[in-house]
């Protein structure tokens, strides 16, 4: 409760911060049901989705398989309705069981049923879609919140609206803005931009410290964009190389989606986190050192700001380039087992658009060093005897 109480403090910003993302929240809310996203691809009438539990199983054909290690064959089932237009109604459901597709029911499993109900007159289809994983997941957001509440206190209930909020501004924002047609490379920086600002002043409120790592990470950002660009093109490389190419084409074509620029909002989205990790590592070490020590020049701050940036860029991009990496494995073994070659998988879309996205906001968070140095000196050189102001207790 005290935590909470500080948090809601007046104090550094931190009320007009969120003040301004509800505002923002609004704001976007009300223009996406004003806009709606009324183009769908692949849509099948008749076809819903339903939450059920599986009361009994009737009859079972499944066996184990020793060919790919799993049970497969057919169950039928009986399942109560929870959501949905049939919800309270006991329904049949087949449920098959492939290698792929291996949802293998038990008696009151959660489970999400697809309704396929063409026409009035004929009696509705149901198949098991998938588990329901709602519970499960709402489990671990839960201690998510709760460890980040008990070793972060204060600062880890900022970093949950932060990161909730971040979350929204893609989902919501980023994402139905480009859907609509908007340009790539121009909302994926405004997106940037929003989750920037208003996630630092919320973390560490307003001091000549949070500008200095503000604008050292947007800088980062038009750097990431200079070199997607640069490097883009020379890899002859855009939207339409990605695996979803296709659909993504298909939207083009009904709402004027920029297919050839999707792929830089990955690039940027990617690296943002990042980017503003070292921005603000850096020049807080800067500041700190500066309050500490009076008298330092510019030269001293920016030369110390590229050793302390120099320590932490090998395993900053490491975790970045693992991060993408590790995404890409499944990937990788298919291509390996059709025997493609080191040359072969260099030239494939997907290694090479994986190794664009990898490098560039690697060589993005790198040069964001030394112009976090290069700023932090200039803000902190314009502070009277070197020092920077103490944030209030509501930014700690």
């Amino acid at each position: 409760m005290r935590a909470i109480k500080r948090f809601l403090s007046i104090g550094n910003g931190a009320l007009a911060v969120a003040a301004a993302m509800a505002v923002f929240v609004a704001a976007v809310l009300a223009w996406n049901a004003a806009n709606p996203i009324d183009y769908l691809i692949y849509t099948v009438k008749g076809t819903s989705y339903a939450k059920g539990v599986v009361e009994k199983i009737e009859s079972s054909t499944v066996a184990w398989d020793d060919s790919v290690d799993r049970n497969l064959g057919t169950q039928k089932l009986v399942v109560l309705i929870t959501s949905g237009d049939h919800a309270g109604e006991e329904v049949e459901v087949t449920n098959d069981l492939s290698a792929t597709h291996n949802i293998e029911a038990s008696e009151g499993m959660a489970a999400v049923v697809k309704v396929d109900d063409p026409r009035e007159s004929v009696q509705p289809f149901y198949s098991v879609f998938n588990y329901d994983r709602t519970v499960p997941i709402a489990a671990i957001l839960g201690l998510f919140a709760v460890i980040m509440g008990a070793v972060g206190g204060v600062k880890g209930l900022k970093s949950l609206v932060g990161l909730a909020f971040s979350l929204f501004t893609i989902m919501e924002f980023l994402l139905p803005a480009i859907y609509h047609g908007g340009s790539p490379i121009l909302m994926g920086c405004l997106a940037a931009l929003i989750i920037t600002v208003l996630n630092m002043v919320l973390l560490n409120g307003i001091s000549r410290k949070t500008f200095a790592a503000m604008t050292s990470t947007m800088a980062g950002v038009l750097v990431a964009v200079v070199l997607y660009l640069v490097f883009s093109g020379a890899m002859r490389l855009s939207g339409y190389n990605l695996d979803e190419a296709e659909e993504l084409l298909a939207i083009h074509t009904g709402t004027g989606l920029d297919v050839g620029q999707i792929m830089f909002v990955g690039v940027v989205i990617s690296a943002l986190g990042a980017v503003m990790d070292m921005c603000m590592s850096v020049a807080s070490s800067l500041f700190e050192m500066a309050r500490l020590r009076d008298g330092i020049d510019g030269r001293q701050i920016v030369r110390s700001g590229m050793t302390i940036g120099r320590d932490m860029i090998g395993t900053m991009c490491m975790t970045l380039i693992l991060a993408f990496a590790g995404t890409a494995i499944a990937a990788l073994l298919v291509m390996v087992a059709y025997g493609a070659q080191l040359d072969t998988l260099l030239a494939s879309d997907f290694v090479a658009t994986e190794l664009l996205q990898s490098f560039i906001g690697g060589m993005a968070v790198v040069l964001s060093v030394p112009i976090t140095a290069v700023v932090s000196s200039f803000a902190i050189c314009g502070l009277p005897q070197g020092r920077e102001e103490e944030p209030s207790a509501a930014a700690r």
